[in-house]
């Protein structure tokens, strides 16, 4: 008895589990619209892609699972930084939402926002701060013999560039910074913990143009 009980709970639970929810019905207008601005540089992010991402959910004992039913449509920011993306729904999906690509000279935190249930079939403004940034191009110098890969993690947004391969006494690498602030560059031996680092700092350059700044580093920074 015990044992059909479970299994008849099992079998329900995957049933609900198993199932998508219903999708919202088709050709509802929508309006979403907003503006991608940098308050600290006070200036518009133009030129920026806008895409609307269609998803159905389905309910999970660890929350919900987001399946991604495609692309609905898509616009670009223009001179002011704002876009505005009229759509209609596909009665494929039940939920919808605001995607922005990766763009390495503009940092923007957080690229997608939901658009709320409640307002399918009505409109909502949907803002993103961004941080323009502006290339350098870092020499790095390494003085001595470094026979292991030098990883090479960058600040804004926080990702690892280009490694730098093992021997290689010269290597430039152009990176995209915040000019308004100090800018720290991480080099890193090691493919597991605990890892050698060593950071140096750019210092602020409050300029938009492309410069070369140039930095050495040695086995010895890493002990």
């Amino acid at each position: 008895m015990k044992k059909n009980l479970i299994y008849i709970l099992t079998f329900f639970s995957l049933l609900i589990t198993s199932c998508e929810e219903e999708p919202i019905p088709a050709d509802i207008e929508t309006l979403v619209f907003g503006k991608i601005y940098d308050s600290t540089n006070d200036i518009p992010i133009v030129n920026e892609k806008v895409k609307l991402a269609e998803f159905s959910t389905q309910p999970t004992f660890a929350g919900t699972n987001y399946i991604f039913k495609g692309f609905v449509d898509s616009t670009t920011t223009n001179i002011n930084g704002e876009y505005s993306l009229p759509f209609r729904t596909t009665g494929n999906g039940n939920k919808y939402q605001i995607q922005l690509d990766f763009n390495e000279q503009v940092h923007i935190p957080n690229l997608v926002e939901f658009i709320q249930d409640q307002n399918i079939g009505n409109q909502e403004e949907i803002n993103f701060e961004g941080l323009r940034l502006y290339p350098v191009d870092l020499r790095i110098i390494v003085t001595d013999e470094i026979t292991q890969e030098i990883n090479v993690y960058k600040q804004f947004p926080e990702r690892r560039i280009e490694p730098i391969p093992a021997s290689n006494q010269n290597s430039v690498r152009r990176i995209w910074i915040d000019k308004n602030v100090v800018n720290l560059i991480t080099f890193r031996i090691g493919t597991s913990s605990p890892f050698l680092s060593h950071t140096i700092e750019i210092p602020i350059n409050n300029t938009t143009e492309l410069y070369e700044y140039e930095t050495e580093i040695s086995s010895t920074d890493f002990q």
